[in-house]
Order: structure tokens, then C-alpha cells, then sequence
């Protein structure tokens, strides 16, 4: 029996050392009604403590109990003394703390460590005599009465402070808690005066202290519980209550197993080795069915949200979840998933559909649990549907509502085989603006709740965000249809203009080939015209397969410098007027598409003699840098420059351009064909006057070791 004892001791002993450590968080609280609460509830949890040990001490009068005792009291007091020092600012949520303040419970914490230190190094002599535990004078009780005696008394004079300074409408809400609270501080002033006048430790007096103490915890618990006390001062996330649930329910479990056991061993009953296992996998056994039922998890959630709370729901949360699954959603099906999915971690329900339309063609169920891909919905909503009319007027439709209009009434009543089928209790609606675009239908909690204001104010939250990423994925629809329309419109001038081009040439021809069919002269034209007109309809040909993408380079291993020579020899007969120099010297050898190359070349000089006119002088540059294992192509004109508005990256974009009969798609068209040869291209003003287009391309490391798809 004397392990037993031992074990209670130090059970004893170790309760009171987490209620003495659970104050370090304090200094991490900035306001003074946040340590308050903190405060309240190391009270609340240190009175049945303290209770418990006078009991202990009344059954078990024994000199080894009263360290312990006068340890818990000593800890109990510390935390009552901060509470009273602390209950000035209890209802005010955002003043600070003074730092004299954090340096009068440092301190006074110091000494109360330092006391129960000593407590638990010199024993204080002790001697029982008729079962009534007697002391010296001026041994450590007897200090440490008088210590317990000026912490209830400073106690009682700040709460009597607090009382009178507490507004009439206020009084009726803290009145249970003062009450508890003097109760506590006459009933430990009382029990230590007694001590100090008699020296000694009565048993009946202990028992009758521990139930002026419960007593005093039963009105204060009543208090915090019922006025919600501490919902306005400490604010514990959900998640972190609901990560301790399994392991809460384990620790019950377990410390009801140890205290099944203490007590048979208490009373010589024998626990069998058989049954003692299997409480212990019974109990893992519930635990692990917890843990993977999703239902009886959310169950929980549920009872924790709805009982210890003020707000059903973190709106933070869930408003926050939805922003993440919004990101990156591109199409009105990706806005939708994300809805439901939040929708589906946050209500208590698995029954979920919704709607999206408009007024012009109705509205259909996307990600219906029935059958979302089937556009014949028999559950489609007509624009003139009553259930439409009546959510454009109304923030939602709820089957149970307890003060129903009559326009409620008729659409209970005509949609109700509707609602029956579908198994939906609530709608609600999603605007864009004052235009209706889709509802969301809930069906019943699974837990047998009813819906109210916290799930409307939920559903209006999340509905307005996805309202909003529905408009701004519309308008995103709206402007990609707009460029495509633009697109087509300027390639079909491209295709026009060059088809028109060479059909004048065949209808001049064909007009002219009953007068002059058999001139030889005339015969070699119309030859040279038909080659002609076929190498337009190529380019048309190869245009079109550029814009769709279809640019696949055949890679060659090419000389730079000889192929830049050449090709500014022949495109200078082309374009006349515009003088070109090339600068290149010695041999850079590159793995390339010389077809891309050059038609890379081409457009940037037609480039500027577009942008400068006749007259224009172009230097062509190529040098290497083996530190990147690059060759650079630097084409550097003398014309009018690139106007800073398309500077760095806008000239490349396609349709962008500042010449009057520009199209904007030469230099898109460059970029693609140099991100095709894995290269990259730049442009920029230089200081002289003119632009300087800046290609660069890999250089050859191998035939083997380039990727030929």
C-alpha cells in the first residue's frame, strides 16, 4: 500500500507543476483581459485540485501529505493573486500591459518557487496526535499560512474594487463569479487564521474546506459557462481544439483504467491480467474507429462548434480555403469544383448541387451528384421557374424557416415533389451584380440540426467570393474570344491581301492570253507569273502553319558568320534601299534551322526598313560568349527607335505594333521561331539613336547531345 501512496504523492505533485508551468504563456499575452482569462482558468482547474488534496490529507492524516498541501497552496495562491491583480482588466480587450506590471508577477512568482523549493528540500516538522496534525511556531507552515492569508486578503480587496467599478448592466453577468470568488478567499482567510491561532491541521476542517472550495468552483464554472465569460477574452483555434479530441478521449480513458485499478488495489480486489488488456485494446479500438469514421469526426466538430463557441463556423477559414482552391481556376467548372469542395469540408451535410445559367437559357446543375454531364437535366431550372423568381428577390429559400411569407408558402408547395427528389432544404443564390448566374442547394445535416443565421451568413460569404471569380473568369472568356476574333480577323487581311495579289496576276494573265498566247515572250511571263503566284500561296501556306504553331526546326550543323554573309548579300538586292553590314569575324559553329535563321533575319531587317524607310543603314553583328555557350546575332539600326511603351517585351506580343500600316505579328512571329531554336531575343534603344535587336542562340556542343523533335 505504501507504493500507492507514493504514486498518489507525486501525482499530486506533478498536477501542480503543469498548473505552475501553464503561466509561462503569459508574457506572450499582450492584454491584460487575455491574462485575466488565462488566470480564470488556472483558478477553475486548480480549485477541484487543491479540494481533492485536503480530502486526501483529512482521510490520510499523515505528517508526508503536508508538503504537498501546503506546495498546492502555495501554487493556488499565485495564480488567484494574479487573477486578482489582473480582474481590473477584465473587460477591456485592448489595453497593454505595463511592464511594472510583467515585474510584480515575475517577482512574485520568483518567491513562490523559491518557497515551494524550499518546501520540497526541508520538510516542516509535523506531528500527528489524535489524528489532528500539529506544527511549530514559525516553522514553514506557519509562513506559509501567512503567505496564503496576504494573497486572499489583496484578493478580496481587488474583487471588491472590480465589483464596485463594474457597470448596474453588467454586475448581473459577473455576480456567480464575485460570489465564488469571496467564498474562496473566506475560506482559505478563515483556514489560515485558524492555523496561525492553534497551530494545527483538523480533519473535519479539511473536509469541510474542500466543499466550500467546490462549492466556490461549482458558482464560478456556472458563471463562465453561463454568460460565456471567456468567449470575449480567449479565443482557442478550432483546429487546435480539434486536433486534441482523439488524444483527449485516449488520456480519459486511460486515466479512468488507472484510477479503475488504483481503487481495486486500494481495496485488495484483484484486476485479472485478461481483462486489463482487453479494456486497454478495447480502448484503441475506439480510437482507431474514431479516427478513420469521417462521419462521426464531423459529428463532433459539430457538438464542439455549436456548444463552445459563439460563431457556428470560422469564417477566416473557410473564406481563406476558398481563396486557395480559387487560384488558378480558369473556367467556370474550376470555380464551381472549388465552391463545393469548401462548401463540403465546412457543412455538416454530404448533399450538394449546384446551379449555373442565366436568365436567358435557365440554369443547370454542375457537379450533381446525379449527373452532372447530362445538359437534358430533368433537374434543369427554366429562367421563369418559380424557385428563380422567388431567390431574386429573397437571400435564401430554407424549407424549415420559422417565419415564412406568402411568397415562401407557394413555392413550398409547388416545388416541393422538386425539393423532395433532389433532398434539399436550403437555397441560396449567387448575383454577379443584380444579375442572377446560379444557386447552391443544400440538403439536411446529417447531424439533425437545423440551419440558421451562422450557415446563411456562411453560404452569403462564400457565394459573393465565387460570384466574384465566376465575373472575373466571364471577363477572362470574353477577352481571349475577343483576341481570337482579332487574330482571325488580321490573319484573314494576311490571307486576303496575298491571295488578291496573286489572283490579279492570273486574271491579268488570262485576259491576256487569247491575244498573246502563242508569243514566246508573252508565254515565258505567264510561266513566270503562275511560279509567281504558287510561291504566294506557299507563303500563305507557311504563314498559317506558323500562327497555328506547327513550326517544328530541322536542325543542321551551320557556320554563322558565312551563312549571315551570305543571306545579307541576297536579301540586300530584295529590299534596295536599306544598306546592310555585316560584322563578323572568324567562326562560330551553331546547331540550327538555317530555313528559321534566315527567315529569323529577314523579318527583323523588313523590320526596320518598315520603321525608318529609305535611307536606313543596318549593322549585323555576331561574336560568341563561350562563359554562357551562346552565339549573339546583333542587328543595330540608325532609325527612329522603339517608343518606350513597348519596351522591353510589348513589341513581341502579337498585334502590337507603332507603325501606321503595321500588323504586329513580324516580331510575335521572330520570337516564336527563336524560342523554337531554343534561343532567346531582346530589344532596346541605344544612346546614338536607333534600336538594337539582340538574338541569342545556343552554340554547338555535339550533334548529339541536341533535342531533333
Amino acid at each position: 500500500m505504501i507504493w500507492v501512496y507514493f504514486m498518489t504523492i507525486h501525482l499530486f505533485y506533478a498536477l501542480n507543476l503543469l498548473l505552475l508551468f501553464s503561466c509561462l504563456p503569459v508574457f506572450r499575452l499582450k492584454t491584460g483581459e487575455r491574462r485575466f482569462s488565462l488566470s480564470l482558468v488556472q483558478a477553475l482547474l486548480g480549485l477541484p485540485l487543491l479540494a481533492g488534496e485536503y480530502i486526501y490529507l483529512a482521510c490520510h492524516p499523515e505528517p508526508y501529505v503536508v508538503p504537498v498541501l501546503l506546495f498546492s497552496e502555495s501554487v493556488f495562491a499565485l495564480m488567484w493573486f494574479n487573477m486578482a491583480h489582473r480582474l481590473r482588466k477584465a473587460t477591456v480587450a485592448t489595453t497593454a500591459e505595463s511592464g511594472l506590471s510583467s515585474y510584480i508577477e515575475i517577482s512574485v512568482g520568483i518567491v513562490v518557487v523559491g518557497l515551494a523549493c524550499y518546501c520540497l528540500a526541508c520538510r516542516p516538522v509535523v506531528q500527528v496526535i489524535n489524528e489532528i496534525l500539529t506544527f511549530d511556531l514559525y516553522g514553514p507552515v506557519y509562513f506559509y499560512s501567512i503567505f496564503i492569508l496576504i494573497a486572499m486578503l489583496f484578493a478580496a480587496w481587488r474583487l471588491e474594487e472590480f465589483w464596485r467599478a463594474l457597470m448596474p448592466t453588467h454586475r448581473w453577468e459577473y455576480k456567480f463569479l464575485i460570489v465564488g470568488s469571496f467564498l474562496v478567499c473566506g475560506t482559505l482567510c478563515w483556514a489560515t487564521s485558524y492555523r496561525l491561532t492553534y497551530m494545527r491541521l483538523v480533519p473535519d476542517h479539511l473536509f469541510l474546506l474542500a466543499a466550500l472550495l467546490l462549492l466556490a468552483w461549482f458558482l464560478m464554472f456556472y458563471a463562465v459557462a453561463r454568460h460565456r465569460l471567456l468567449n470575449r477574452k480567449m479565443f482557442v483555434s478550432r483546429k487546435v481544439v480539434y486536433s486534441f479530441v482523439a488524444p483527449s478521449i485516449f488520456a480519459v480513458y486511460l486515466f479512468v483504467l488507472g484510477i479503475v485499478s488504483l481503487v481495486m488495489r486500494t481495496f485488495g480486489l484483484p484486476l485479472p491480467f485478461v481483462l486489463r488488456w482487453l479494456f486497454l485494446a478495447l480502448g484503441l479500438v475506439a480510437i482507431g474507429i474514431f479516427t478513420c469514421s469521417g462521419k462521426l469526426r464531423r459529428r463532433v466538430h459539430f457538438f464542439i462548434s455549436t456548444h463552445f463557441y459563439v460563431n457556428k463556423y470560422e469564417y477566416r477559414d473557410e473564406w481563406l480555403a476558398l481563396s486557395h482552391q480559387l487560384q488558378g481556376a480558369l473556367t467556370e467548372a474550376d470555380v464551381v469544383k472549388a465552391l463545393r469542395q469548401v462548401l463540403a469540408d465546412s457543412l455538416y451535410t454530404t448533399n450538394l448541387i449546384i446551379w449555373l445559367g442565366d436568365t436567358e437559357h435557365g440554369y443547370r446543375p454542375i457537379f450533381s451528384h446525379r449527373d452532372p454531364n447530362d445538359k437534358a437535366n430533368k433537374n434543369n431550372l427554366a429562367p421563369d421557374d418559380p424557385l428563380i423568381q422567388f431567390l431574386k428577390t429573397h437571400y435564401y429559400f430554407y424549407r424549415e424557416d420559422k417565419e415564412p411569407d406568402k411568397a415562401w408558402e407557394e413555392i413550398a408547395v409547388k416545388k416541393k415533389v422538386f425539393l423532395d427528389n433532389l433532398n434539399l432544404v436550403l437555397l441560396t443564390p449567387l448575383f454577379i451584380g443584380d444579375q442572377l448566374v446560379g444557386l447552391i442547394g443544400i440538403g439536411p445535416e446529417f447531424t439533425g440540426g437545423q440551419y440558421g443565421q451562422d450557415d446563411f451568413d456562411l453560404l452569403t460569404a462564400l457565394g459573393t467570393q465565387a460570384a466574384s471569380a465566376l465575373l472575373a473568369v466571364r471577363i477572362a472568356e470574353k477577352l481571349a474570344h475577343a483576341r481570337e476574333q482579332e487574330a482571325w480577323n488580321t490573319l484573314s487581311a494576311f490571307v486576303l491581301h496575298d491571295v488578291k495579289n496573286a489572283a490579279t496576276m492570273l486574271s491579268l494573265v488570262r485576259d491576256n492570253a487569247p491575244d498573246h498566247i502563242h508569243d514566246p515572250e508573252f508565254q515565258q511571263d505567264m510561266l513566270e507569273a503562275v511560279d509567281d503566284a504558287l510561291k504566294r500561296m506557299a507563303k500563305v501556306q507557311n504563314r498559317l502553319s506558323m500562327l497555328k504553331g506547327e513550326s517544328t526546326p530541322i536542325w543542321k550543323e551551320l557556320e554563322l558568320c558565312g551563312f549571315l554573309k551570305d543571306r545579307c548579300q541576297q536579301l540586300g538586292k530584295k529590299l534596295g534601299t536599306l544598306k546592310i553590314s555585316p560584322d563578323c569575324r572568324g567562326k562560330i559553329q551553331i546547331h540550327t534551322d538555317p530555313e528559321f535563321l534566315f527567315s529569323i533575319v529577314e523579318n527583323l531587317l523588313l523590320n526596320v526598313l518598315e520603321a525608318g524607310g529609305d535611307g536606313m543603314e543596318t549593322q549585323i553583328r555576331a561574336n560568341k560568349d563561350n562563359d554562357h555557350g551562346q552565339a549573339i546575332i546583333e542587328i543595330i539600326d540608325n532609325g527612329p527607335g522603339i517608343p518606350e511603351e513597348l519596351l522591353p517585351d510589348a513589341l513581341f506580343e502579337p498585334f502590337k505594333t507603332s507603325k501606321p500600316k503595321g500588323s504586329g505579328i513580324g516580331l510575335w512571329q521572330v520570337r516564336r521561331l527563336v524560342a523554337s531554336l531554343k534561343g532567346s531575343i531582346s530589344a532596346e534603344n541605344v544612346a546614338e539613336g536607333g534600336a538594337r535587336f539582340v538574338v541569342r542562340l545556343p552554340l554547338s556542343t555535339g550533334v548529339g547531345k541536341f533535342d531533333r523533335t
